[in-house]
Formats: C-alpha cells, sequence, structure tokens
C-alpha cells in the first residue's frame, strides 16, 4: 500500500522532475516573491529560486515600498551571483516614494552588473515623472530594452517617464529596442538635432511609439536597422532623418489631429534603398525626400484630411517602383478635384501590380456628384504605365455594409447569449412550481419558505424588462432595422445564425407566455381568496 502511494505521488509531481533551465522558463511568468516562496515545497526546490536567470518583479502595487526594498536587499544577497541575469521584468504601480527609487535603483545596479541581456520595464508612477538612472543609457550585454508606461484611464496623459538621456545611448549588443510613452530630455545643448541611437550599431528593431523627444531633427543612422516604426511622437521634432542602407519595413504613424501643434508640416528624409514595405497613416500629407525606394514592393498611403493636391502629386512618383499601392479614397478625391495637374506628367508607376482604394471616413468632404469618383486624368496617371494592374475601389457604402454586418452579428451573438439565459432561468422557476402544484394535489406538505421563494423569483423574472417579451422584440427589431440595410451577399453570410435566432426566440417568447400567464393566475387566485375571505367576515 505504502509502496505505491510513494509511486503514485512520484508520477504526480512531474513539475519537480523537469530540467532547472524548463523550471526556469515556467517560474519566469510569476513574480519574484512566488518564486522564493517555492523554497518551501520540497528539497528539489530549496534552492532553485537562488539560480534563476529571469527575474520578474511584477507586482499590481507597491503598498510598502520599504518592506519590498528590504525583500530586494535579502533576495540580491542571497542569490547564486555566479548565475547570469538574462532578463528582468519590471512592472508596478507605485507612489510617489523615495523608496521605490531605492529599489527600482537596486534592482538595475545588479541587473546590470550581471550582464542583463533583456529588459523590460512597465510602470506607473503616482507623480508627473520618473527619472531613471544615468547608467540605464549604457550597457554592453544588454540586446532587448522595452520601457512602457501603464495608462490610468481617468488621466492616461498626466503621467510619463522623463528620462534624461545624454546625447546618445551606449548599447553596442543592443538588437531590439521599444519606447512607449517616455519623455525624452536630452542635454541642452542637443535641444536642435541629436543622434540618439548611433552608438547602437547592432540596432534590428526600433520603436518608438507616443514619445515626447525635446529636439528638432532626430536622426536615425543604424546600418543595420530592418524594421522602424515611428509613431505619435510629440515634442519640437520637425525633421526626422533617416540613414538605415537595410531597412526593409517603415511604418509612421501621426495623431496630428489631436496634437496639430507636434505632427504638422514635419518631414522625413530617408535613405532606405532596400526598403520594401512602407505605411503611413497621417492627417495631413507626407512630406517625403528620399532618393527613390528601389526595392518597395508595397506602400500603405493614407492621410485623412488632404488639402493640396501639390503634395500628393510631389510624394507619388518617390514611389515609382512599388508593386503593391494602396490609397485612401480621400486622397483620390482630392487629387480628381485637381484634374489639372496631371494634364502633363506621365505615369511614375512602371512595376504596379495592383492598386487599392478605400474610405477612411463614411462621408465625403467633396460635391456629391465627385465623392467616391477617380477621374479619367488620375486613372491614367496612376495606371498608363501598368496597364494590367488589378484595381480594388472600396466605395462607402462597401464600408458601411461591413459596418453593419459586423454590428448585427454581435447584437446577434449577445440577444443569443440572453435568450439562452432567460430560457433556462424560465424553465427552472417553472419546474419548481410544477413541482409544488403535484405536491399540493397529492397533500404533500410543501415547506412555506419554498412556495414563497418560488413565487417571489417567479414575480422577479416577469418584473424585469429584459425577460418581457417587448424587451426581447426590441432586440429582434433592431437586428432587422441593420439586416434591411445590407446587401443580399452580406445578409446570406449571417443568415444562418439568423434562422436559429429566430428559432430560439420563439421557444422563448411561448415560455414568457407561459410564465406570464402562470403568475397572473396566481395573483388572480390570491385575489379570489382575499375577497372571500372578506365576505365571510362581513
Amino acid at each position: 500500500m505504502d509502496s505505491s502511494n510513494g509511486k503514485k505521488n512520484v508520477e504526480e509531481d512531474r513539475l519537480s522532475s523537469l530540467p532547472d533551465d524548463l523550471i526556469y522558463k515556467i517560474l519566469a511568468f510569476i513574480g519574484i516573491e512566488y518564486v522564493v516562496q517555492t523554497s518551501v515545497l520540497s528539497s528539489r526546490w530549496r534552492f532553485i529560486w537562488t539560480s534563476m536567470p529571469y527575474l520578474n518583479f511584477s507586482r499590481e502595487k507597491i503598498y510598502h515600498p520599504h518592506k519590498f526594498s528590504k525583500f530586494i536587499t535579502h533576495f540580491f544577497s542571497s542569490r547564486n551571483n555566479q548565475t547570469k541575469v538574462s532578463s528582468v521584468k519590471l512592472s508596478f504601480h507605485g507612489e510617489d516614494n523615495q523608496d521605490v527609487d531605492v529599489f527600482v535603483q537596486q534592482i538595475m545596479e545588479y541587473a546590470f552588473s550581471h550582464n542583463i541581456q533583456q529588459l523590460n520595464v512597465a510602470c506607473l508612477f503616482d507623480k508627473y515623472g520618473v527619472e531613471f538612472p544615468h547608467f540605464l543609457s549604457s550597457s554592453q550585454s544588454l540586446k532587448h530594452l522595452s520601457v512602457t508606461k501603464e495608462h490610468v484611464s481617468a488621466t492616461p496623459y498626466l503621467r510619463t517617464y522623463v528620462v534624461k538621456a545624454p546625447s546618445t545611448w551606449e548599447f553596442p549588443a543592443l538588437t531590439t529596442l521599444y519606447l512607449h510613452d517616455v519623455h525624452l530630455c536630452c542635454d541642452e545643448t542637443t535641444d536642435k538635432c541629436i543622434d540618439l541611437f548611433s552608438k547602437c550599431p547592432n540596432l534590428k528593431s526600433l520603436t518608438i511609439k507616443s514619445c515626447y523627444m525635446g529636439v528638432k531633427v532626430l536622426s536615425i543612422c543604424l546600418p543595420l536597422l530592418s524594421n522602424l516604426t515611428l509613431e505619435s511622437i510629440r515634442g519640437g521634432v520637425k525633421v526626422f532623418n533617416i540613414v538605415s542602407p537595410q531597412l526593409k519595413n517603415l511604418t509612421m504613424k501621426s495623431d496630428s489631429q489631436y496634437y496639430p501643434r507636434y505632427a504638422r508640416d514635419r518631414q522625413y528624409q530617408i535613405y532606405a534603398p532596400d526598403l520594401v514595405f512602407l505605411l503611413y497613416r497621417g492627417y495631413d500629407h507626407l512630406q517625403l525626400y528620399t532618393n527613390g525606394f528601389l526595392s518597395l514592393e508595397k506602400a500603405d498611403i493614407c492621410v485623412s484630411s488632404p488639402k493640396d493636391a501639390h503634395e500628393v502629386l510631389h510624394l507619388l512618383p518617390q514611389l515609382h517602383n512599388v508593386k503593391s499601392l494602396t490609397l485612401n479614397l480621400e486622397i483620390v478625391e482630392q487629387l480628381s478635384s485637381s484634374v489639372e495637374l496631371m494634364s502633363h506628367p506621365p505615369s511614375p508607376f512602371v512595376n504596379l501590380r495592383s492598386l487599392k482604394i478605400y474610405p477612411t471616413s463614411e462621408h465625403s468632404r467633396v460635391e456629391k456628384h465627385k465623392s467616391g469618383k477617380m477621374s479619367a486624368e488620375l486613372k491614367r496617371y496612376l495606371l498608363d504605365a501598368s496597364p494590367g494592374a488589378i484595381v480594388t475601389m472600396v466605395s462607402r457604402e462597401d464600408v458601411r455594409a461591413i459596418k453593419n454586418t459586423r454590428l448585427a452579428q454581435n447584437l446577434t451573438t449577445k440577444l443569443m447569449a440572453l435568450l439562452q439565459r432567460v430560457r433556462s432561468n424560465i424553465e427552472t422557476i417553472m419546474a419548481k412550481i410544477y413541482e409544488q402544484r403535484k405536491a399540493q394535489v397529492d397533500k404533500v406538505i410543501v415547506a412555506d419558505w419554498n412556495v414563497h421563494w418560488c413565487w417571489k423569483i417567479l414575480s422577479e423574472r416577469v418584473e424585469k424588462r429584459e425577460e418581457k417579451p417587448s424587451g426581447v422584440i426590441s432586440k429582434l427589431n433592431e437586428i432587422l432595422k441593420l439586416l434591411r440595410t445590407l446587401p443580399a451577399s452580406n445578409r446570406a453570410t449571417i443568415q444562418p445564425s439568423i434562422s436559429t435566432l429566430w428559432a430560439e426566440a420563439d421557444i422563448v417568447m411561448n415560455l414568457m407566455t407561459d410564465l406570464m400567464k402562470m403568475y397572473f393566475d396566481e395573483k388572480r387566485r390570491h385575489l379570489s381568496v382575499c375577497c372571500h375571505e372578506l365576505a365571510t367576515t362581513l
């Protein structure tokens, strides 16, 4: 007996039989405090935590920074210092407290002194800015760095990191850098131009998103850079100087509609002869200056509020080698309203294979008779050099149909879930009532609390609006109204789910009717009893 139980326990403890490297990767998903607590499980786990190469300092909130700082001190003093630190994750919501700054610096110093390769920082502090330690801008071993800010929904833009960086960051081994909601403060001598990443020669992927940069010219000169994303950058940057001979993918997104003083009139000076993919999303025109993208395969250009056809005609010839071109309909409408500008220049797109045009808004800003149309002059300009290119033009009616189809599908799914829940509730209540009636017929004593419970729940169900026929009918009419706006092809895609919904609604409506009849019958019975008792008394 004892032997079999021992064998069973060994078989069940499969986690302990895993190699250390695999256990380390599993424990990396939980906070370091819980990792330390595993030491009490068995002798196998007693010292596992001391050799963890992946350190996860993630906490939802630091309630006692001083105690947590003492824990950090004890952890590092007990850890096996011969083990390298491969990665550190630092994620928490901290207070404006000096103890927080202390243990953040403890973690950083220890990680950088143990040849850290990956660092992910995602914190929210209850003060306006956080000054990161100076040594964050220099490391010989770091390969992956991510610094992000977690938002509080009430005040998402009031808190940010303030990284007082020198004129350059020195990360010779860095290959991936992700910065989100970081305020980069530079030296006063570098307020006009900065090449922040010039000492990161191995950087291959760079993302700068929703960051504030207090310079006028941002230079990104990286010989091995392959992927670059510049999104919603705030501050005084007017010129982006990008020199990356191996750049393959470039994404630029601007939120100038909400931050007009930041993003308008920006220039992008780009040298990227091997660029394959280009995406631009912005409120204003893309002012692009380049020697040409000789290897460009795909370009997706969206200007939500084009105002100057000259700017568009300056941009398009620089994309002359593109094979797949996507433009938003608003650009096409703007160019079609300025046909005189396209009477002379030849079509620049000699390799074009596909052209896609789609709207970003359901409403056009041009005259109604020009809305959603491409002029003959513009068609010649875009397609004369590539007459075999496939043209796909998405109308605003198509966009509305897709939107309404998705909305109808969502409403159908929600209503089906409601009907199934209502059906289950009604069937449960009705079963209880039938059981009560049967007990009364068979002269079985039924507890007063049980009878009272049944009719109380029944009353509540009837009083709930969503479980009334009118509530279901209202939702069905909302779906029906959407279906009437859809083309036949779109209606056909959701017809099976609609048919199932109709059948379920019919069943539930019948159950509701029966339930309400039982409810009012019981009310009438109670009234009759009261009247009879009153007459007898009189």
